[in-house]
């Protein structure tokens, strides 16, 4: 079943300034060749497993430290009226992040300590939004008015450092990696990378 998968996808062109290239191999391991001419080469290596729907699922060996965002609640009698939010990763604060509550109903920034306060006296849920990225969290008291979060690794880089349960597409002797990005299979003999 998997044999039929197993190659290099994705062409080169000469004197390329970007080529994207994935090899499965025989083992259920893949490579990964992303090349940018303004973002450098990285070679992502992992393991791959088909399902039985036609996709092929992509876990890196290099995993995030920090796999899921969390959070701390409690109730601060100090805060009536009021939330207080602190958000940070696993480097310090996240000074700046645009923070709303309640499906967006209140917004603010973060100042440079990651902190953002509201004047409200129930909180449903908070998102985040830092560098691009974007992410709710439910929170599961509503009476919390003092929070900290502590988010997941982002992989905010041009080239990505991981990939964790990443879905691909198999449709003939094409892999569909998004909309954009869909890779024919090719001879190894235009690998880019040893």
């Amino acid at each position: 079943m998997n044999k039929s998968v197993i190659g290099l996808y994705g062409k080169c062109a000469n004197q390329y300034l970007a080529c994207t290239q994935i090899e499965l191999k025989s083992d259920n391991t893949f490579e990964y060749y992303i090349f940018m001419d303004v973002g450098g080469e990285n070679i992502i290596k992992g393991t791959w497993k088909k399902t039985p729907n036609n996709s092929i699922i992509l876990n890196s060996f290099n995993q995030p430290e920090i796999a899921k965002t969390t959070y701390r609640g409690k109730i601060n009698p100090k805060l009536k009226g009021k939330v207080k939010i602190r958000i940070s990763d696993k480097n310090g604060e996240l000074g700046y992040s645009n923070i709303l509550i309640n499906d967006g109903t209140q917004g603010a920034a973060a100042n440079e300590s990651g902190i953002a306060k509201f004047d409200t006296s129930v909180l449903n849920n908070i998102t985040y939004n830092f560098l691009g990225q974007e992410e709710t969290i439910k929170i599961e008291n509503p009476n919390y008015n003092e929070i900290e979060i502590l988010i997941r690794d982002l992989d905010i880089n041009a080239i990505p450092e991981f990939l964790t349960d990443y879905k691909i597409w198999v449709k003939g002797k094409k892999l569909i990696m998004d909309s954009d990005d869909v890779f024919k299979k090719t001879s190894l003999k235009n690998k880019q990378w040893n």
